[in-house]
């Protein structure tokens, strides 16, 4: 996917030097990610794929689980994979969007952390995906769903306002794909509203979901002002895991 094109690969892309301060729970939902992928294998995977990849998180956390493992990271912004080789300059990396997986090997593992809800049609993307699993293989994903981020739409519902973060799949979106499904609920908190705002940008995550308007300056500005800090803000995490075998 090229990013001059695409705003989701080319925002990711100018986050790259700020990415790994601006994203705490992203490096804690990695972190629960690689548990459960952990506990879920039955032997230690010997080839590892991380789709949307970014800077490293879910990809450092799986060398140190399983260190004797061939490991590639797959990522569309070409900046964050390049931050990802200079802290992992062992892990092979593809420059690439997560539904291109022609003339990709199987492999034993597949993890994705807080990716899969930027594709279109993440139920789809998830058959794919469990496509290239070998046999007895595994697939990980860390997803948010809807009910993340419900404090911030407050403010704008309480403002009159439209909200245009990029949306999350229901709960359910996975029911049929035979997945063990599981949630857990993770929270940041910023100085104030502003500084969430800000933390979007600098991780990459402002793009708007299609068909939003902007909000106009003033009314945003009105709104944040009457949202004084400290501002916690929570995310819905559904892990789900599938297997090589699962029936379809």
């Amino acid at each position: 996917m090229n990013s001059d094109r695409n705003p989701i690969v080319a925002a990711f892309d100018a986050a790259a030097e700020t990415y790994d301060s601006a994203t705490p729970v992203q490096r804690e939902v990695a972190r629960a990610l690689v548990f459960r992928a952990a506990a879920a294998v039955k032997k230690a995977p010997r080839k590892i794929l991380d789709l949307g990849a970014g800077a490293g998180h879910v990809t450092g956390l799986a060398l140190e689980q399983w260190p004797e493992a061939e490991i590639t990271a797959l990522d569309a912004a070409p900046a964050m994979l390049r931050k990802l080789r200079a802290k992992y300059p062992g892990v092979r990396t593809i420059a690439r969007d997560a539904r291109d997986l022609d003339r990709l090997p199987r492999y034993d593992l597949i993890l994705s952390s807080m990716m899969l809800h930027w594709l279109d049609d993440p139920r789809a993307a998830l058959e794919k995906w469990r496509a290239l699993l070998a046999p007895g293989g595994r697939l990980c994903v860390a997803t948010p769903v809807a009910g993340s981020l419900r404090e911030w739409r407050e403010i704008l519902d309480a403002a009159g306002m439209e909200d245009a973060i990029w949306g999350f799949p229901p709960e359910n979106f996975a029911l049929g794909l035979g997945a063990k499904i599981e949630f857990a609920d993770f929270s940041a908190v910023y100085p104030d509203a502003r500084g969430f705002l800000r933390g979007l940008k600098q991780a990459g995550a402002q793009t708007p979901r299609p068909g939003a308007r902007p909000s106009p300056a003033g009314a945003l500005r009105r709104a944040l002002a009457a949202s004084p800090g400290p501002f916690k803000i929570g995310f819905r995490i559904a892990f789900l895991i599938s297997g090589a075998d699962q029936p379809e």
